[in-house]
């Protein structure tokens, strides 16, 4: 994969000009991190979490790192409002908030492998926050749907003392949780995507430095931006390690 100029196609900083209710999460499953909506300066919908901390920046970096690895992410900004700095992610448009039904027959996502590819993301930037609520689906066609992956705050490569809490992260935890984690099982695949072991591997240290760079100097409170970087490229370096630790055995 080509080294890909993050400063260059992402605007990090967009104004919001409305904050709305908060967003209820699927049946059964409730968001820790209290998310809204918003309307952008560009007329979009914005779903918006954290505020001036360590959430807002792990979810901008995480869903631009997670893009840069070719995972199906959505975009997002550092979104202001007032004087304060929240994640703004973008609306997935024509979304389908429960996508279990589709897990019930793999044949009814065009991109299984994704969702797979998404466990070796999530064990790159040590993401232990992967289950039935932090996916949605878009109609693809033939009663299939395509899935994206949302949700990246709780990766610890991009929290507060990311060198630490990666170093104490139980590798367990990087599979996905709950019925999402359960039903995966079941149709596993038998190795970790090479694609995605692949894709990892080429997001350059250039690149994750210009990710980290341009989001962690719009949210003054990062101090941590140098850790981050090294922390990922080091686990880039051992993703295969790092997934084969916990992938399933047949």
């Amino acid at each position: 994969m080509g080294e890909v100029s993050y400063l260059a196609y992402h605007v990090s900083l967009i104004e919001l000009i409305a904050l709305n209710n908060e967003v209820p999460g699927p049946v059964g499953i409730v968001y820790s991190t209290s998310p809204k909506t918003a309307i952008g300066m560009d007329g979009r919908t914005y779903y918006v979490k954290g505020c001036n901390d360590a959430i807002a920046f792990a979810e901008v970096c995480g869903c631009r790192l997670a893009a840069a690895a070719s995972l199906p992410a959505p975009e997002a900004h550092v979104g202001l409002f007032g004087e304060d700095w929240y994640a703004a992610v973008a609306e997935v448009e024509q979304k389908i908030q429960n996508v279990g039904p589709w897990l019930n027959s793999p044949a009814g996502i065009v991109n299984i492998e994704d969702l797979f590819g998404a466990i070796v993301v999530d064990c790159w930037l040590g993401n232990d926050d992967r289950n039935m609520g932090n996916l949605v689906g878009t109609p693809a066609g033939n009663r299939q749907i395509r899935l994206t992956m949302i949700d990246f705050e709780k990766s610890k490569t991009l929290g507060v003392n990311p060198t630490f809490q990666t170093a104490n992260l139980n590798p367990i935890r990087l599979w996905p949780t709950g019925e999402l984690g359960a039903r995966l099982r079941r149709i596993v695949l038998e190795r970790p995507p090479r694609r995605y072991l692949d894709s990892v591997r080429s997001v350059t240290a250039n690149t994750v430095s210009e990710i980290v760079w341009a989001v962690a100097r719009e949210v003054p409170v990062v101090t941590w931006g140098e850790s981050s970087i090294d922390v990922l490229v080091r686990r880039a370096q051992r993703i295969q390690i790092l997934t084969e630790e916990i992938w399933p055995r047949n």
